[in-house]
């Protein structure tokens, strides 16, 4: 018997009656379940990546407008350096390249101080490569962070692949710095001597053997010479630097030595050894083909020292050249007019209200009339506030005014003012600079101290501060300020050979002493030719009774001019306890107008009355 099914069964052939609008419908439901997982998935993982990603950009850019701030730094394009590397930083702040950027820039610039913070940074995280290494180590020298410096500097000296002229003229420098003459003058001589020397390190070693040498040694005229012969190469790149420091450096020309052997007196000796004059250095300057305003104005001064009878004619050249040039040159020309003695011809082509226009035009103007003692002159302008200065600058020129006008009341609160007004570290440094130059101890001292705090380690400011101290002859005061130093910086020998000779000056004995021998000891082992060790090794003998030690402390030791008069002071002494009474005797009227110590004058005031 036939079954007979329940449900009726399409056959295969028969046709699909759903509506195309539903099949799609549905396959659309089964992609979209299929595909939602890898959505969710791919979210999850941008979600988690895209930090990464962003951060990656980031840098990316960072490092893109860091390699733009260096290549500014190359052209020397300063402002828009700073812009390019403050954006990198801003961009991206823990990219190392922005902080290479920001360094070199501070340190091509001068600022060392600023400089040292980000190559540190860098040199935490190992990042320093050659040429950062000289800039660490220029910015180190720049803020007087000698061992900062040294460190840098034994690095460059052990390079693998040799050491480079820069590397040497560097460690020429801190030798300077550390008092070492003869080794300073060895490495720049030895800089001046390799053929591979870039033309400005060759000028660079020629004023190193300049700063540590005196005017009537070998060394100096040699190396003056060695500047001449730059300068009068107009195709050297040094050519016009070297130039420029001739004409403005004269009082370092080496001295003709007299070497005949009559006994009567020579009109040589004492004089000035050059070979290049000043009409040669003015004409060279003119006709260079790099000179600009300001090269063409420093021959014109030239020619003024020359034959003063003529300034009047060599003014009235630089009016007629310069006179209606740009703001730029014009504030050059105020400034050289000011420089020459003409401040008054400076008024007359700068009234005040075209001097309002610029601050180098309005500060040439306030020069001017400081020049012509127009003092009530200088604080009515400042008071009046034509020109928007700095509060800071502003005050701490007024304190400059009313002082010289007798008003010190009005003048302390100027000084009190600009120390209001300057809220950051670099605006202190300038203040403390300005009153210490101003002879206001106590002012640059607050300053200072305000910038330690803002900055605690801030090199220049402490170094400051012991430089207030010692002006002020505060033998106590100073020797606490090297404490803190040496507590900042311990492994600055100099730093801990400051502060022992200071204890020692105050009369520290025994125990301190013999700290303060052997410390003195290594350091004299280290640095034959440092006189300030010296002093300490000598002194402490001193004070510990052997005083025939104390002599053995500055034999085998030459003097070079260059040795800090305490120095000589505590050999004078010295010398008379060990019976050269004569010898002593010299060496202390020599100093007697010298600025010393209570207890340096001490040490040799037996010694200044017969």
């Amino acid at each position: 018997m036939a079954k007979w099914r329940s449900r009726p069964t399409a056959s295969k052939d028969d046709l699909d009656l759903t509506p195309p609008e539903e099949r799609r419908a549905r396959r659309l439901r089964r992609l979209f379940l299929l595909a939602l997982p890898a959505v969710v998935a791919l979210a999850v993982a941008i979600y988690f990546a895209a930090p990464t990603i962003g951060g990656a950009i980031k840098a990316w850019q960072s490092r893109r407008l860091a390699k733009q701030a260096f290549a500014l730094i190359d052209r020397k394009q300063w402002s828009e350096a700073n812009a390019k590397a403050r954006d990198a930083y801003l961009l991206r702040p823990g990219e190392p390249q922005s902080w290479r950027a920001i360094a070199q820039l501070a340190s091509r610039t001068g600022q060392g101080t600023a400089a040292l913070e980000w190559w540190k940074k860098l040199d935490e995280q190992q990042r320093l490569t050659i040429e950062d290494r000289r800039d660490f180590a220029g910015a180190a020298l720049a803020a007087g962070e000698l061992a900062t410096a040294g460190t840098q500097i034994d690095q460059l000296l052990a390079q693998r692949g040799g050491t480079a002229p820069i590397d040497i003229l560097l460690a020429g420098q801190l030798a300077a710095r550390r008092n070492d003459a003869v080794l300073a003058v060895d490495y720049a001589e030895r800089v001046m001597a390799d053929k591979h020397t870039r033309p400005y390190e060759v000028l660079s070693a020629a004023i190193l053997v300049l700063s540590v040498t005196t005017r009537e040694s070998p060394p100096h005229a040699a190396a003056w010479k060695r500047i001449e012969d730059l300068a009068r190469d107009r195709g050297n790149a040094a050519s016009r630097e070297a130039l420029v420091f001739l004409a403005n450096q004269q009082s370092l020309a080496p001295l003709r030595v007299d070497t005949s052997l009559s006994l009567g007196p020579s009109n040589a000796a004492g004089q000035p050894a050059t070979t290049m004059g000043l009409i040669e250095i003015a004409d060279a300057l003119e006709k260079h083909p790099d000179s600009r305003p300001y090269h063409q104005l420093l021959a014109l001064q030239l020619r003024a020292q020359h034959d003063p009878a003529l300034t009047d004619q060599y003014v009235a050249d630089a009016v007629g050249r310069f006179g209606n040039a740009d703001d730029e040159t014009f504030a050059a020309l105020a400034a050289w007019l000011n420089g020459v003695g003409r401040a008054r011809k400076t008024l007359d082509l700068l009234p005040l209200d075209r001097a309002v226009k610029r601050q180098d035009l309005f500060l040439q103007h306030i020069n001017a009339l400081a020049a012509l003692e127009r003092w009530d002159e200088v604080k009515e302008v400042l008071s009046s506030e034509r020109f928007p200065l700095e509060p800071v600058f502003q005050h701490m020129y007024l304190a400059t005014a009313r002082t010289r006008l007798g008003e010190a009341t009005a003048a302390t609160n100027e000084w009190n003012r600009a120390l209001q007004a300057a809220g950051t570290p670099e605006k202190l440094l300038t203040l403390a600079s300005y009153a210490e130059q101003a002879r206001a101890n106590d002012i640059a001292d607050t300053a200072y101290s305000e910038a330690i705090k803002l900055a605690p380690q801030n090199r220049a400011a402490h170094a400051g501060r012991l430089r207030v101290a010692l002006a002020s002859r505060h033998t106590a005061e100073a020797q606490t300020v090297a404490a803190e130093i040496v507590q900042l910086w311990p492994e600055d020998a100099a730093a801990r050979n400051e502060d022992a000779y200071l204890r020692l000056l105050l009369g520290a004995s025994d125990g301190a002493a013999e700290t303060a021998e052997r410390q003195a000891q290594v350091l004299v082992a280290q640095e034959p030719s440092n006189w300030s060790a010296r002093a300490t090794l000598g002194l402490a003998r001193l004070r510990l009774g052997k005083k025939k030690d104390a002599l053995a402390a500055f034999r085998n030791v030459r003097a070079t001019g260059s040795e800090p008069p305490g120095a000589l002071a505590v050999r004078a002494a010295i010398l008379a306890v060990n019976g050269y009474e004569e010898g002593a005797r010299g060496d202390a009227h020599k100093l007697g107008a010298e600025h010393l110590l209570p207890e340096e004058r001490a040490l040799i005031a037996p010694l200044l009355y017969d």
